[in-house]
């Protein structure tokens, strides 16, 4: 089976035949900040620790999640990612059908099949900017099925305020909601885990693009307790490893000021990028919140062209046309530092305005 993710960096290199630190991945959501140097100062100092089993159920990293948000400690998971808990909440929810809305996530729509749940779209439309419609999803609902949201959305970037998410949760008691939070930090938005979390809401956190470190795959599920441990009990024990663990802890303890600090960034970078996407031809960008900015190409030349060519100039890019929803015009690009996102402008104002110029001949 093949699945949709972007930020192949290691086979990429090894496709062009150069080191994995001459390519800026502009490809993969990731923070664009280097991993905290007092994070692996600490991981470093702490390496015999792999010679030990991990905590069964990661209870220290869990108990310090709860207190950060001010949950109940029974209220909170950790596991392998939130890949994990897109996987396992379809299989202990106790619904029909999964309603993916879309374009977003392929693994949303895998986790629903994966347990035999007929698996519904509620597609987002590229005339009102992707932005998720709450009047008319409600129309949609038929009770008894599990919604995925991405908040804000991937590929979209597009945010719903978290305070009418919240509001129109508890509307919809016979619905139950996955809501995927893993780039909310970016936007510096009120998570959904500083408001009282009902029944019908399992809320995932991830930790892996924010602090960039997907390698050590660490994510949270915040639930009322009953579904927690509906989750818990289909668990594997040890599914968070020492190392992961670790990080988890520090992070939860310093990392504040890191996410304040990207959230920052972004909140600057992202509207002075997009300024200067604006200038260029045969392109209309995609407003949204998120450290990544969905692109529509609108002349002639297709994602996969465009992808193709910055790779000459060891960029890459995301091809959003395996995203249900959209087609072979739409790209996706990820926010790094100043200097990897100047190279990309001037990469792609050369080949936009070569293609827009070839296409005036024709």
């Amino acid at each position: 089976m093949t699945m949709g993710h972007g930020g192949n960096i290691i086979a990429t290199a090894k496709q062009l035949g150069c080191r994995i630190s001459e390519l800026i991945d502009m490809s993969s959501n990731l923070t664009p900040f280097a991993t905290a140097s007092n994070l692996l100062d600490t991981l470093h100092a702490r390496l015999d620790e792999i010679a030990y089993l991990p905590e069964t159920n990661s209870a220290s990293l869990c108990a310090l999640f709860a207190a950060h948000y001010g949950l109940d400690r029974n209220q909170v998971l950790a596991g392998n990612g939130t890949t994990e808990y897109i996987y396992a909440i379809p299989a202990v929810a106790g619904v029909k059908r999964g309603l993916v809305v879309n374009p977003t996530y392929s693994d949303y729509l895998l986790a629903s099949e994966r347990v035999g749940l007929t698996a519904d779209s509620f597609q987002l439309q590229a005339e009102n900017d992707f932005q998720l419609d709450l009047y008319q999803l409600s129309r949609h609902l038929q009770g008894n099925e599990l919604v995925f949201i991405c908040n804000p959305n991937n590929p979209t970037g597009v945010l719903t305020p978290t305070v009418l998410l919240h509001e129109f949760i508890r509307a919809h008691r016979d619905t139950q909601f996955l809501i995927d939070e893993t780039y909310l930090p970016f936007t510096g938005e009120k998570s959904l885990l500083e408001l009282p979390i009902p029944e019908n809401l399992y809320i995932l956190r991830s930790f892996s693009k924010v602090y960039g470190i997907p390698g050590l795959r660490l994510g949270f599920l915040a639930a009322s307790p009953a579904n927690a441990n509906r989750v818990y009990s289909k668990q594997r024990p040890w599914g968070v490893n020492r190392l992961a663990q670790l990080a988890g802890e520090h992070l939860i303890e310093h990392g504040e000021r890191t996410i304040a600090r990207v959230a920052e960034y972004i909140g600057k970078q992202r509207p002075a990028f997009v300024a200067e996407l604006e200038k260029l031809p045969g392109i209309r960008v995609v407003p949204g919140s998120a450290n990544f900015i969905l692109i529509c190409l609108t002349g002639e030349m297709r994602a996969e062209e465009l992808r193709n060519s910055l790779l000459d100039h060891r960029i890459m890019i995301r091809n959003c046309a395996s995203f249900a929803g959209l087609n072979d015009r739409y790209f996706r690009v990820s926010l790094k530092d100043e200097q990897s996102n100047r190279k990309c402008l001037a990469a792609l104002q050369k080949l936009l305005t070569n293609q827009n110029t070839n296409q005036v001949k024709k």
